[in-house]
């Protein structure tokens, strides 16, 4: 009954959605089923429809439900810490790890369906302003290596720490390690080794 009254409030697209993240959580995906969805809710099996053309359409939405809430998360947690004299970048590092760690199935759902190439970019333009602004608060392009462009050093930035993650989320590391890229130094040495292949090397004189 519920579910009836959402439906009639006009929710049914949130409501399926959130039978999609369900899924991703139960490792269920394969099997989630629009008409199954739509009875599971009490509507009707064609109600769906009138917001989803099919079941990858549902998904892509997923997607972009999910990023949303993860770029959130991240600004979040960029106004909270800010106060303490944290740099953005270690912020969205530390922070973006953390998701992972929370939320391992979603995050992995988020990155690792096939997109087309407008949705990919469309999909993680966010993430690549995020880490563009936090690189821009300590470098500019004076400081980076004849080589590197700012374009380059954000990716390799974002490729260090999404690969982490995608670990993390894995559970191919340890959870001592884990807690070491999160809490502890390990995070600060992935930084150091971003921040030397990146910035030019400091002249003595």
């Amino acid at each position: 009954m519920d579910a009836e009254k959402q439906y009639h409030h006009g929710d049914l697209k949130n409501l399926l959605i959130a039978k999609v993240l369900q899924a991703v959580e139960n490792n269920d995906l394969e099997n989630f089923s629009i008409r199954e969805a739509a009875r599971f809710l009490g509507v009707s099996s064609a109600a769906p429809y009138n917001h989803f053309s099919d079941k990858q359409a549902l998904i892509l939405a997923s997607i972009y439900f999910c990023k949303n809430q993860f770029i959130n998360y991240l600004k979040n947690k960029i106004l909270t810490n800010e106060t303490q004299n944290y740099r953005k970048l270690s912020i969205i590092g530390k922070s973006y790890l953390q998701y992972a760690h929370n939320k391992p199935e979603i995050f992995i759902f988020m990155f690792s369906q096939t997109l087309s190439n407008k949705d990919r970019v469309n999909n993680y333009d966010d993430f690549h302003k995020l880490f563009l602004e936090a690189i821009k608060e300590n470098f500019s392009l004076v400081d980076l290596r004849k080589r590197v462009s700012m374009n380059s050093a954000v990716n390799a930035a974002w490729s260090i720490v999404h690969g982490t993650a995608c670990l993390i989320a894995s559970k191919t590391i340890s959870d001592e390690e884990v807690d070491g890229y999160i809490n502890g130094n390990l995070f600060n040495e992935i930084s150091a080794i971003w921040a030397v292949g990146v910035s030019k090397p400091i002249v003595y004189r």
